[in-house]
């Protein structure tokens, strides 16, 4: 009878276990879709600051605003990886090498966005502190 009991709680724990992977894997999978979202979120983004550059004199006179662009374009390639990564991560079917492969473009992807993230954020500290240039000649003109 013993054995019977741990037999039915090894069989539990191994059930247990296998729906806890099913489970881990379909989260994985949504993860993935999810990503995919904000890829698609950061493509148009990119595309119309690129289309209002193209429009706006003001702004294809301003390097602060060129840079911003760039920065977001370099984020937008970085998005672009880390999706391409979590995918493959994903859809591995051999758990090892091809995981390892897609978590790394993965991480990749998460440091171009950093640096496009530090590109854009210097440009925008550069634009508001001439704004505010602007402001105080204006508030203190005879």
């Amino acid at each position: 009878m013993d054995i019977n009991i741990n037999t039915e709680t090894k069989s539990q724990t191994e059930k247990s276990h296998t729906d806890n992977q099913e489970l881990i894997s379909k989260y994985e999978q949504q993860i993935s879709i999810a990503i995919w979202i904000q890829t698609i979120g950061k493509i148009m983004e990119v595309l119309y600051l690129t289309k209002i550059m193209m429009i706006s004199e003001e702004n294809q006179a301003d390097p602060d605003e060129h840079q911003v662009l760039q920065g977001v374009w370099i984020q937008t390639i970085g998005q672009l990886l880390e999706a391409i990564g979590v995918t493959k991560e994903v859809l591995a079917i051999d758990k090892t090498l091809l995981e390892l492969e897609g978590t790394t473009l993965a991480n990749i992807g998460d440091w171009v966005q950093v640096v496009g993230g530090i590109v854009e954020a210097h440009a925008g500290s550069q634009i508001i502190a001439e704004e505010r240039e602007k402001l105080a000649a204006n508030l203190f003109a005879p």
